[in-house]
């Protein structure tokens, strides 16, 4: 979840919103299929919140697997059809489609990449003793993801870039970056030490300042040589290079009296010719929001943005509050977005008109800033009525007769943690009781 703003004149309230019912879910009758025992480790995820209307018909939920885990850390997925379980000491796959355990592996886990039909897991590695900043090195292991085989091992910090694996090491503003191969990790290439440079995930491209001024854009999967131009510096005793959506950026450093670097200045160059463009609506970073829409953070302290994915056009700032992207919309939180608060509306994403559609719904389930899985407790018993949430608005899928932390989902099953201390994987459906 992220803090995102807007003056209040861009939400469009209209006449009814205040007045618009929330119905409660109905309570669907629950259906099971075979238990899977399982133990493992686990522990407590709190989750961010959300309410709607249920569809009709209601889909079901066969459930394929139930086993205790009560210290388990997180779940994630990997490709359409596995589950990964996080627990202090392992990492577990499990299969979407039936709730079979594939394999195992020991070691706690710093992130994972998810990489064709690769899934590589960075292993917690002991710090450094060095005095100097470092990128933090983990043991990074590649397995089949659906057979755990190893496929290969480093030791090394990686980041995934339009399919390829870029490992960063040493000092992090003199980085020793190369480009690998993600099925056999072989190198590729790798950048010139000493200089300036940034991955451009826009451009499947690595953008290159040399020490005499010339800009060079590189092919990220060859390293070969697109096209370079020399380019005005800003003012500042070092350099860095940003890449945009549209425009490269240099941005300049300097010391102020007390010894502390800050920003100097700024110039940008145009994607298309680097020619000098202006510097607003220049984001280095942007994330699916859904519906169509990106949210996209600027390089220095200005707001961030939701902006169009298409074409990058602002559509308002999202300053001031908490927020997180669906298909059906920005969903905004009180109480500061804090752990356990409930979605207060939505803004649909033509528009921005304020809806209370959503009101009173968990969010158990995000995919980057995008909400797919709710949750709404039940008022008679300690109980949690599961719902996606699509660009058609809400899917009741079932009830569950115990409090739930956090959920992930792929086509067609859903899989989450509960207050019990337990894991359960369950078949999305169409079928009626």
């Amino acid at each position: 979840m992220t803090t995102g703003a807007g003056p209040a004149a861009v939400i469009d309230l209209g006449d009814d919103w205040a007045s618009a019912d929330t119905p409660q879910p109905t309570r669907p009758a629950g259906r099971r299929g075979p238990t899977v025992l399982a133990t493992a480790a686990c522990g407590a995820l709190l989750a961010f919140t959300m309410t709607s209307a249920a569809p009709s018909p209601e889909p079901r939920l066969t459930e394929l697997a139930r086993w205790s885990a009560p210290q388990a850390l997180i779940l994630s997925t990997a490709g359409g059809d596995t589950v990964l379980l996080h627990a202090p000491s392992e990492v577990t796959a499990y299969d979407a489609a039936d709730g079979r355990r594939r394999w195992r592996m020991p070691g706690a886990i710093d992130w994972i990449h998810d990489v064709g039909d690769l899934v590589v897991l960075g292993f917690s590695r002991p710090g450094s003793t060095s005095s100097e900043p470092q990128f933090a090195l983990a043991d990074a292991v590649a397995v089949d993801r659906v057979t755990g085989q190893v496929r290969w091992r480093a030791v090394t910090y990686l980041e995934q870039v339009a399919g390829l694996l870029v490992s960063f090491s040493g000092h992090p503003e003199r980085p020793v970056v190369e480009v690998h191969d993600a099925a056999t990790f072989a190198l590729r290439w790798r950048v010139v030490p000493e200089r300036s440079f940034a991955v451009d995930r826009w451009g499947s491209a690595l953008w290159e300042l040399a020490a005499d001024g010339v800009l060079v854009e590189h092919d990220l999967a060859t390293g070969t040589v697109r096209r370079s131009a020399r380019v005005r510096l800003p003012a500042g005793t070092r350099v860095a290079v940003l890449a945009s959506r549209d425009a490269v950026g240099i941005v300049g450093h300097r010391f102020d009296a007390n010894g502390l670097e800050e920003r100097s200045s700024a110039l940008w160059y145009g994607r298309a010719d680097l020619a000098a463009v202006a510097a607003a609506n220049r984001w280095s970073w942007e994330t699916d929001c859904g519906a169509g829409t990106s949210c996209a953070y600027p390089y220095d302290e200005g707001p961030p943005y939701l902006i169009d994915s298409a074409t990058g056009a602002p559509i308002r700032p999202l300053e001031g509050t908490m927020h997180v992207g669906s298909p059906a919309g920005m969903l905004l939180f009180d109480n500061d977005g804090e752990p356990g608060s409930r979605i207060s509306a939505r803004l649909e994403p033509a528009g921005g008109r304020l809806r209370t559609d959503v009101a009173g719904w968990r969010v158990l389930s995000t995919t980057g800033q995008v909400a797919r899985v709710l949750g709404h407790d039940d008022g008679e018993t300690f109980a949690t009525h599961l719902a996606e949430l699509t660009t058609d608005g809400l899917r009741l899928l079932g009830r569950e007769p115990h409090g739930l932390v956090q959920c992930v989902s792929v086509p067609r099953a859903v899989a989450c943690t509960t207050q019990a201390g337990e894991v359960v994987i369950w078949r999305i459906g169409e079928e009626q009781p």
